[in-house]
């Protein structure tokens, strides 16, 4: 089959199938607009391996299930930057609060805490093999 003859089956199979796409995809992701981007990166990506690979026995099926990876990978992005921007306001109250504290880091200070650490190290409970 030829490129232009693949073209115009995905051009076909996608007017058939983009609004139940779009539909399943809003009901997943709560977002009528990621639905369609999500719908459209599908789109893209058979129209770049069906050519070399063929069009699939259930093209439906198949730009559901990469639209859903694509959903699913988009919500573990989402999550894990709010996870990121949580950690990083934590952070920032901590460095506002320990720069509010004004404390005195002198030479002493340093000293006393490589003191501690050094005894720490060398505390008797620890193993030899732990200092290697």
């Amino acid at each position: 089959m030829a490129v232009a003859d693949i073209h115009r089956t995905i051009d076909a199979i996608w007017r058939i199938e983009s609004a139940k796409l779009i539909a399943s995809l809003t009901r997943i992701v709560r977002d009528v607009g990621l639905a369609e981007d999500l719908a459209q990166d599908a789109l893209v990506i058979a129209l770049e391996r069906w050519p070399e690979t063929g069009i699939p026995d259930k093209p439906g099926a198949w730009l559901m299930a990469t639209a859903k990876h694509k959903a699913i990978d988009r919500l573990r992005h989402d999550a894990m930057a709010e996870r990121k921007h949580t950690e990083l306001g934590r952070d920032l109250e901590i460095n506002e609060a320990l720069i509010a504290a004004d404390f005195d880091v002198t030479e002493d200070a340093v000293d006393d805490d490589l003191l501690r650490l050094i005894f720490i190290s060398c505390h008797p409970v620890l193993s030899a093999q732990a200092w290697r």
